[in-house]
């Protein structure tokens, strides 16, 4: 029982979290108004950009907890990590009273650009981010792989095998999402299909032998050959499907299933405090210890297009600062890539199926530099930091954060 009330309480199943939970509580900060930012500070070699997947599972997933976190999981982590009264006390059945601002499910992002921003009382926009950390990891982790299979197929159709094989269902329903984000057009998963509304495609996989029926007389004609699909094995998927391509190999599907498993190093991702409340005002923080590699202040990301329509730089702006005049940068418009999904614990917006994340990355990954999106290396795309920004990292601030 205490372990299934921890299991519908997600943002209570990071022992670790909770610890630094009690510290805050102790320093006496629990419930100073903190701003935390997610950004992605890596991505994996020969990677130009990252498709964002995960906003959309993780809240899903604080919608379980209905804005409030259960006394009875609290209890039940108390006695799993050994909290103190004085936590037990702060945490049950308190409501979660964060403001949540993201780039939704399919955004475009680079190192550096902050993914999404949490404001709230300390303690609490510090367990959200044990949450949204590991979704954001794995699901743009699928989702970029997802792109570039869909990049090497060059028009043919993607099948996410991937999330059928995964034992949990929330497991397999975010990486079934992300996967669909990313680009694959279909799933085998019957779950992730009737759950979440993604096309179902799949073929019989068993072998009958003697016991199998006589074969169709289309079986072996071209209409057969090139509508059937293609299973590239859940290793190097990419190269795989490259070559086969290369020699002349048609399918009617691409079914990967490696999009749960590690192939080289995933994004690197990092939640850091920005800004602390003082004295009814916000202070600049880099991070809970003065890092020196994080940029302090609540910021904004905006995307400059050329006249042509296509994607020119990323620029970071603090939140409450002008953003940079177009014409200044040789562009021709801005859009912010971030928006408002939470105020108060509370959605503002249904949730978004997955083809609204899919539509959204292949029109975002088609206004990229063409050089961009190579499979391999790719050219750098610029993001830059604002005049004010840089002017915050005096007496060296650098111009670009790439």
């Amino acid at each position: 029982m205490p372990a299934a009330m921890l299991r519908s309480s997600p943002l209570l199943t990071d022992g670790r979290a909770l610890l630094d939970a009690e510290r805050l509580l102790h320093a006496g900060v629990a419930d100073r108004r903190a701003s935390f930012e997610l950004a992605f500070t890596a991505m994996p070699p020969h990677t130009g950009f990252l498709v964002v997947a995960g906003v959309e599972a993780a809240l899903d997933a604080l919608a379980l907890t209905d804005a409030r976190l259960d006394a009875g999981a609290v209890f039940a982590a108390r006695e799993a990590c050994g909290l103190s009264d004085a936590l037990v006390e702060r945490l049950a059945g308190a409501p979660i009273s964060v403001d949540i601002d993201a780039m939704p499910d399919g955004t475009i992002a680079f190192p550096g650009t902050p993914v999404v921003a949490v404001e709230g009382p300390f303690i609490e926009a510090l367990l959200v981010g044990a949450l949204l950390v590991p979704a954001l990891r794995r699901g743009t982790a699928a989702a970029t792989r997802a792109a570039r299979l869909h990049i090497a197929a060059d028009g043919g159709a993607v099948v996410d095998g991937s999330s059928a094989r995964v034992p949990f269902a929330e497991e397999a329903l975010a990486l079934a999402r992300a996967a669909h984000v990313g680009g694959a057009a279909a799933t085998t998963s019957a779950l992730a299909a009737t759950a979440l509304g993604i096309p179902f495609r799949g073929e019989a996989g068993i072998e009958l032998g003697e016991l199998a029926p006589p074969p169709s007389p289309l079986e072996g004609s071209w209409p057969w050959y090139a509508d059937r699909m293609v299973d590239l094995g859940g290793r190097e998927e990419e190269a795989l499907l490259l070559e086969a391509r290369r020699v002349g190999t048609t399918a009617g599907g691409w079914i990967a299933t490696g999009l749960a498993e590690p192939e080289g190093a995933p994004p690197a991702v990092r939640y850091e405090l920005v800004a602390l409340e003082e004295a009814g005002a916000w202070a600049l923080r880099q991070g809970t210890s003065d890092r020196g590699d994080v940029i302090a202040g609540r910021k904004m990301v905006a995307r400059y297009y050329d006249e042509a329509g296509r994607a020119a730089c990323d620029v970071i702006h603090l939140a409450h600062e002008r953003m940079l005049a177009p014409r200044s940068l040789g562009a021709a418009r801005l859009a912010p890539l971030a928006r408002a999904v939470m105020r108060g614990g509370h959605a503002l917006e249904a949730p978004e199926p997955p083809s609204a994340g899919r539509e959204r990355s292949i029109a975002a990954r088609q206004l990229l530099p063409h050089a961009v999106a190579h499979l391999r290396a790719p050219a750098r795309y610029p993001v830059q930091l604002s005049p004010a920004l840089i002017a915050l990292r005096e007496p060296d601030p650098p111009s670009s954060l790439r």
